[in-house]
């Protein structure tokens, strides 16, 4: 069974955990994670951040089937980090089910805006965020090592 949880600011990972959050980032988005991004990422401990996991293996590292990072930004927006999920629970509305739990949950607070950057060459990413109400509102030149990246905003 998967289920969202709570996870720990990315830098106070157990070492075992940091290993598989960054086996999941290289093989689903070729970014690679170390101690350095992990620190630099700056997640805080709150329902922004989450973890989905496999219940039948938890608490081992190998649980580990999603990553949802996400912050509050500027006075009325959350930026979405990262969302990323395991080859095998993708399409299954694990992502569907976390952005909803994330905007609900910033709406209450008060926020009235969303973004993320995503790669230039991400088109599934970008249309999972587009169904969902963002859109590309400009290119990051060079944003990432070797491309550009969009930002997506959205209104909550």
């Amino acid at each position: 069974m998967l289920e969202w949880i709570l996870g720990q600011k990315p830098e106070e990972m157990p070492e075992g955990w940091q290993q598989k959050v960054s086996e999941l980032f290289l093989a689903e988005t070729g970014e690679k994670y170390n101690d350095t991004t992990f620190r630099m990422l700056g997640i805080p401990e709150w329902y922004g951040n989450k973890l989905l996991i496999d219940t039948t293996m938890y608490p081992q590292p190998d649980s580990l089937m999603g990553v949802m990072w996400s912050k509050p930004l500027l006075e009325n927006r959350i930026r979405i980090v990262a969302l990323v999920l395991d080859k095998q629970v993708q399409n299954n509305n694990h992502g569907t089910a976390i952005l909803s739990q994330v905007i609900e949950a910033a709406k209450s607070e008060g926020k009235t805006m969303i973004q993320l950057e995503v790669r230039k060459s991400n088109s599934r990413a970008q249309k999972f965020y587009l169904k969902h109400g963002l859109s590309i509102d400009k290119t990051i030149q060079n944003y990432y090592s070797n491309e550009d990246g969009f930002i997506m905003i959205g209104k909550l």
